[in-house]
């Protein structure tokens, strides 16, 4: 049993590496997919007593008091992949919120393929996560390979954001 838990994770971090080129260096992404990027104008500071001003990792604040969440600094969606996608967990936050009176929230992300008609994938299955003081509304978020524009709503408020998968 030991042998297998251990292979199976193995399998899972082999599977989490983005994609690289030929020569070792990852994949460009497109100019066809405008990623949402750290830029003085994107940058946002959580309120008190959320989050310090600056993620763990590579990453940075976006949105607003009423939604946000940390993303990428590069644009690219990563986690572990699989032959439907790249899935990582997404955690949403928002000012002041009220988690113990309200579930399951009112909250819903959607996704679609950048600058395509095609179907809407959906992500209903919302939970929290308690983190100290902080408190997130959080799914799991699988997208295929591609540029794809990710909508958070919570209630009147949403938040969108665009990002590429290798």
């Amino acid at each position: 049993m030991r042998v297998t838990t251990i292979f199976v994770a193995s399998l899972a971090l082999v599977g989490s590496t983005p994609a690289f080129a030929a020569d070792g260096k990852q994949s460009p992404i497109p100019e066809s997919c405008p990623v949402t990027r750290s830029t003085p104008e994107t940058r946002f500071t959580p309120p008190p007593p959320s989050k310090p001003a600056k993620p763990d990792g590579p990453m940075f604040w976006y949105g607003s008091d009423a939604l946000y969440l940390a993303l990428p600094s590069d644009g690219r969606w990563t986690g572990l992949t699989s032959a439907t996608g790249t899935r990582n967990k997404s955690f949403w936050y928002r000012k002041n919120p009220e988690w113990r009176e309200e579930f399951p929230y009112q909250f819903e992300a959607t996704a679609k393929r950048f600058g395509s008609d095609g179907p809407l994938l959906t992500f209903p299955r919302v939970n929290n996560a308690i983190m100290g003081e902080e408190v997130a509304m959080l799914f799991m978020l699988e997208l295929p390979r591609g540029c794809w524009e990710v909508t958070g709503n919570y209630k009147s408020d949403s938040l969108t954001w665009v990002t590429w998968v290798d």
